[in-house]
């Protein structure tokens, strides 16, 4: 049985942390949509708060960050195999 390539292993790891991330965003926006449809039910109640939308831009800079760390994982390859 041939070990696999470590690079191979670590862009694996790094997508899966990715879809991870996206999922845990995608569970956030659903949260948020169902506060604004409340809020649009009630428009007398009270605005929304940082509270209300500070999960879900965390959840996007969480994939942003986990975006750029595979995005410069990939390049380090295509640098390595076009020197």
């Amino acid at each position: 049985m041939s070990e696999q390539d470590p690079w191979i292993a670590r862009a694996e790891e790094l997508k899966n942390q990715m879809e991870a991330l996206l999922v845990a965003q995608l569970e956030e926006y659903e949260a948020m949509t169902a506060k604004l449809e409340q809020w649009k039910q009630s428009p007398g109640d009270s605005w929304l708060t940082e509270a209300d939308y500070q999960p879900w831009q965390e959840a996007l800079k969480k994939l942003e960050s986990a975006q750029r760390e595979f995005d410069a994982h990939i390049s380090a390859r295509v640098k390595k195999e076009g020197e």
